[in-house]
């Protein structure tokens, strides 16, 4: 299985926010909020280039 954190960040946050603010590639929500089905979800939506909705519980 290919591990693929599918974020994104800011760019107007320092280095050390950078971690607090990653914001997932697929869908709205921050990639802190995922629970383990939501990160799953997120990652295989990326890596197989599906497009499809939001699972999270955000």
């Amino acid at each position: 299985m290919n591990h693929v954190m599918p974020t994104t960040e800011s760019t107007d946050v320092t280095e050390t926010d950078a971690a607090e603010t990653l914001q997932c590639a697929v869908c709205p929500h921050p990639w802190k909020s995922h629970d383990r089905i939501a990160m799953r979800f997120c990652t295989a939506t990326v890596s197989e280039n599906h497009h499809r909705g939001c699972v999270c519980g955000s």
